[in-house]
């Protein structure tokens, strides 16, 4: 029987360098040129159409060990983009697939993977593309190729397909909380993250969604996503069945604790820095019974399902994006991430 021989396109024209972005600190992002990578012959290369600036690639305290250790780094991780090249091994993938490119996924093999929480893994903090999502091209490993490569819906846009690291954050979130449906949700901080969680909640059934910020543009924008009252942070504190941490603001973490109904559930899906605490007063826990719960990052189902509810329309993500910015113009768009203002919410990178 003759080998089954695969046709492969020819690769697409990719100058000798490119620009990239280098990160020290929220006020000193740098653009520099250096050579595209090289790809091995079980990796690919991508041109990034569009990658967003996440809350946490202006968390400081998180970012800046990384960026002493390293000389900086690139932080991009909310890719969207077109394959332009592939190793000669590669077969699942070729020249003009238009893929999400995932920087880390578990190893689905730890004691964490097997029981469902996959982002606890030590290996998503292994990372697996080079340089990262603020530069024109990315090499994504051996790796990312089997596990962190997902090819976008027919018809769905690059902004929309960036959003789908952020909205599968979300989808986890929900996922660790158990039902939505007929219950009564508060969510502490209303940017992206806040109001994604209010949109996939409305989508999945809640009976009743409460917005706590401190800003009026923000809380207009999370009834414009379906809570249904808006209340600004030094308003008073509503009750609720389900209470999501989507702020670094460290009085939001003190306020959950206060807010939850009995046998409800509280979700931190945002932290303060390495230094915060809270204090549980642990008989009126033991009493009423809420449960306490964390969520960090997305796992490949996560980010599968959030495609599916981006292409599907059940949670629109287009009308979220406030600012485009080209490379050269990054430091710019960092400073507004860092300190948001003119109605900012999600700003994109197109490099």
């Amino acid at each position: 029987m003759k080998s089954l021989t695969v046709a492969r396109r020819p690769a697409a024209p990719v100058p000798g360098t490119m620009k990239a972005c280098l990160y020290f600190r929220n006020d000193d992002v740098r653009v520099v040129e250096r050579p595209v990578p090289a790809i091995g012959e079980n990796e690919v290369l991508v041109r990034v159409a569009a990658c967003g600036i996440c809350g946490s690639d202006t968390m400081q305290w998180y970012r800046e060990p990384l960026t002493r250790e390293n000389g900086g780094i690139n932080t991009g991780h909310e890719i969207s983009g077109e394959i332009v090249r592939t190793g000669e091994c590669v077969r699942q993938f070729q020249p003009g697939d238009r893929v999400v490119v995932s920087h880390h996924f578990p190893c689905t093999q730890c004691i964490p993977c097997q029981d469902g929480n996959e982002t606890a893994c030590e290996a998503m903090h292994q990372k697996q593309i080079e340089p990262g999502g603020f530069s024109q091209y990315i090499r994504v490993f051996e790796k990312g190729v089997q596990n962190g490569l997902y090819r976008m819906p027919e018809g769905m846009e690059f902004e929309e397909a960036c959003f789908a690291e952020l909205l599968g954050c979300v989808v986890r979130s929900m996922r660790k909380m158990g039902p939505i449906s007929g219950r009564s949700l508060l969510v502490l901080g209303s940017g992206l993250a806040g109001l994604l969680h209010i949109r996939l909640a409305r989508a999945m059934g809640a009976k009743r969604i409460y917005a706590i910020d401190p800003n009026e543009g923000r809380l207009e924008a999370a009834g414009l996503s379906g809570a249904d009252e808006t209340i600004h942070a030094n308003g008073p504190l509503p009750r609720a069945d389900r209470v999501f941490v989507c702020t670094e603001a460290s009085t939001a973490a003190d306020h959950a604790l206060d807010a939850i109904n009995r046998g409800g559930q509280i979700l931190y899906f945002a932290s303060d820095g390495p230094d915060k605490k809270i204090t549980v007063n642990l008989t009126n826990f033991w009493i009423t019974q809420p449960a306490i719960r964390f969520s960090y990052g997305a796992a490949p189902r996560d980010v599968l399902d959030a495609l599916d509810l981006i292409s599907a329309g059940k949670v629109r993500v287009d009308d979220l994006v406030t600012h485009r910015f080209g490379i050269d113009r990054i430091g710019e768009a960092f400073g507004l991430a860092a300190a948001p203002r003119d109605g900012s919410l999600k700003i994109i990178i197109a490099p």
